[in-house]
């Protein structure tokens, strides 16, 4: 993996900083390798620890002033809301409709009636009616290519 230049990898220093939740080596990180464990970082924020100690409540207010200055961070508090496994449902619900209506594109589950295009509806969606969105339509290339016809 290392001749691929374009792939950025967190550094064995931000690795261990984040193993021992060190969070003064987490905040001396740059922005390029902070922004490689940003997930991490916001499922710590958010989710409530089982260390109810006075230092990792110091130690989370760090983090979070570390999370404040970075936009990307909106967006990944945003996916970590989706109800993953009602998606999920909704998913193989939306397979068996597709399979059983032959691959025709009528009904759908998982989005119902688009008001704008599907360019248009995605980039005015929220997180999860994008992800909706999107599994539609890898639903709709697989029953594509699964009847033998080009997806495209």
């Amino acid at each position: 993996m290392a001749d691929s230049p374009g792939l950025q990898f967190v550094s064995s220093y931000a690795f261990e900083a984040m193993q021992k939740v060190d969070v003064v080596r987490l905040a001396a990180l740059s922005d390029p390798e902070l922004r490689l464990l940003l997930p991490c970082l916001v499922r710590m924020a958010l989710c409530a620890p089982a260390d109810q100690s006075q230092s990792w409540a110091q130690d989370k207010k760090l983090i979070l002033r570390l999370l404040s200055g970075v936009e990307a961070v909106n967006s990944i508090v945003a996916l970590l809301s989706v109800d993953f496994h009602a998606l999920e449902q909704d998913a193989r619900k939306e397979q068996q409709l597709r399979h059983k209506a032959g691959g025709s594109n009528g009904e759908s589950i998982l989005v119902s009636q688009l008001q704008h295009g599907l360019t248009l509806e995605f980039e005015h969606s929220d997180p999860l009616r994008r992800l909706r969105l999107t599994l539609s339509e890898l639903l709709a290339i697989i029953n594509k290519v699964l009847r033998g016809l080009q997806p495209f």
